[in-house]
């Protein structure tokens, strides 16, 4: 969805920081991970792409979108780090408490990337190391370190989403946060002057964190069992909340979906998201408040 037109930068308000209402470009991959992401991993996901964009927007204007390690001004050795701050993901210093736990979270996820031309599959751990102060004085910051073989993985841009970023701080649903990222990706397809994003609906489901393997590796319902109730908690949900911010002016782009087969038995295979992205009329500076957590 590169070649649409973006939203006019804008300072949003919460409390006394400021957010740019900027796009952040992210790796596919990222944004399909299979993990049950908390709204709080969300923020700090969101916090550290946010700042990479002005090496990925160098990136992209020398047309080396794969040059990954000219991302980062801090490298040691093999180590790669990310800083940022924590006041860009919590409002108050007691809040580290939360960060430690999604931090073990991060630690645990495992991050699989496919490599067509190569027909390789590689599986690895997301980040090697996420580091902060011990002392409540000097938290400003949160660090995430990657081994250089992690970061040509993790920050591989062949294929990305382009998302606004005030748009993913403040959805109160996660499930609204993944799926806006998701359908902005360019993986999608223009089809009689609309644009369309598809998943198989298995997929999609263990993207989101609602499958799971057992001991024997293999897949099985985890939460939200059934479509109906998958339907009415995940997409309906997150379709009416992302409708609402797109009709407030807050969004560049709202969803629809329809299921693949029309008419299925127990649940469709695949789902098609029709996107519908904001006109230069219908562009307004979004004024986004971001929520404590």
């Amino acid at each position: 969805m590169e070649e649409k037109k973006s939203i006019s930068p804008s300072q949003v308000p919460d409390g006394n920081k400021q957010l740019p209402a900027q796009y952040i470009r992210q790796p596919y991959p990222i944004s399909a991970i299979q993990a049950n992401l908390s709204t709080q991993q969300i923020r700090i996901l969101v916090a550290m792409m946010q700042s990479v964009q002005d090496g990925v927007q160098r990136m992209f204007e020398r047309g080396h979108e794969n040059s990954q390690l000219n991302l980062f001004s801090d490298m040691q050795d093999d180590r790669v780090n990310i800083d940022f701050k924590f006041s860009d993901v919590a409002s108050h210093a007691y809040a580290y408490a939360d960060v430690e736990k999604v931090a073990k979270k991060f630690m645990e996820m495992v991050f699989r990337y496919e490599d067509k031309q190569k027909g390789e599959i590689s599986l690895s751990h997301f980040v090697d190391e996420i580091s902060y102060p011990s002392r409540g004085s000097k938290r400003d910051k949160i660090r995430f370190t990657f081994t250089k073989k992690q970061a040509l993985v993790v920050f591989n841009f062949t294929m990305y989403s382009r998302y606004l970023m005030p748009v993913v701080m403040s959805s109160k649903s996660k499930h609204t946060a993944r799926l806006y990222m998701l359908i902005t990706s360019a993986r999608g397809f223009e089809k009689n002057g609309s644009y369309h994003w598809y998943v198989g609906y298995d997929r999609l489901r263990r993207i989101l964190g609602c499958d799971d393997k057992d001991e024997h590796g293999r897949w099985y319902r985890k939460s939200l069992k059934s479509y109906k109730h998958f339907k009415a908690y995940t997409l309906r949900s997150a379709e009416k909340e992302l409708k609402g911010l797109f009709d407030e002016g807050k969004s560049d782009c709202w969803f629809e979906f329809s299921e693949v087969p029309e008419k299925y038995d127990g649940e469709p295979k695949r789902l098609d998201f029709i996107v519908h992205m904001a006109t230069d009329d219908q562009k307004q500076q979004p004024q986004v408040t971001v929520p404590e957590w």
